[in-house]
């Protein structure tokens, strides 16, 4: 599930990744500060993160996945935060495609960047103004500048009611497998189902494209693995993002 999420998002939130000198891979992002999108996986290198991170003015961060490893740097003295998540799966070949109510269509892009009416929901995933403008000034443009990767078919779903835009998801398939990202509805429309509906919807398109199970990644704990987990998904690992001072001893 790792190399495939490294691989879907190599076109898009992932700039570049690199090697790190225990093997394991340093992911980047070029626009996109958050330290999940800046992380080290398969590594327990904090020095080499350390320093990888602060060429780029990034926080260190790791994705721990070993229960005692996890431990070890639990007790890090440098360690600022730790954000338990989610990486679910669940088989796509025998869903069956949602019945859109009445009022709402469905459209699917096969494109490498979503168009302007995905992206418009983007910009209102918040009841907070001052986070949809930090959204629209980070993340669309990425989303926009997105580049096609071999190997990995995209697809962009939106669900509009009389025109308007109301929520809108991604799959990235790679092979048999579907990655499932940018699951959002409009602030002003939460509640609705819309969410589960454009996500039922996105497995049946992975099904379409050839896809035989569908992952993702979540916050762990929350009513978002409670969503996926209503519609199918299992946990299937429960990595630790762990973020730590840019310098040693820095608290």
């Amino acid at each position: 599930m790792l190399d495939a999420h490294c691989l879907m998002q190599s076109g898009c939130y992932v700039s570049d990744i690199e090697t790190t000198p225990d093997g394991g891979r340093y992911l980047w992002s070029n626009d996109i500060p958050e330290p999940g999108f800046n992380v080290g996986v398969g590594t327990t290198d904090l020095a080499w993160i350390r320093a990888t991170s602060a060429k780029r003015g990034r926080l260190p961060a790791i994705l721990v996945s070993g229960e005692q490893e996890r431990e070890r740097l639990e007790a890090h003295p440098d360690l600022q935060a730790a954000f338990p998540t989610c990486w679910m799966i669940r088989d796509c070949t025998s869903v069956l495609p949602p019945t859109m109510p009445e009022g709402l269509t469905l459209a699917v892009s096969e494109s490498t960047a979503p168009g302007e009416d995905y992206l418009s929901v983007c910009r209102g995933l918040y009841e907070d103004e001052s986070v949809n403008a930090v959204a629209e000034a980070i993340f669309l443009p990425v989303l926009r500048d997105a580049r096609p990767v071999e190997g990995v078919e995209t697809y962009h779903l939106t669900v509009s009611e009389d025109g308007v835009p109301l929520a809108c998801a991604s799959v990235y398939r790679s092979g048999g497998l579907a990655g499932l990202y940018n699951v959002g509805t409009l602030a002003t429309h939460r509640g609705k189902g819309l969410g589960a509906l454009v996500t039922r919807a996105a497995i049946d398109t992975a099904r379409q494209a050839g896809a035989e199970a569908t992952m993702l990644q979540c916050v762990a704990g929350g009513h978002v693995e409670r969503l996926y987990s209503g519609l199918g998904f299992v946990k299937a690992a429960s990595p630790t993002l762990m973020v730590f001072s840019l310098s040693p001893g820095a608290g």
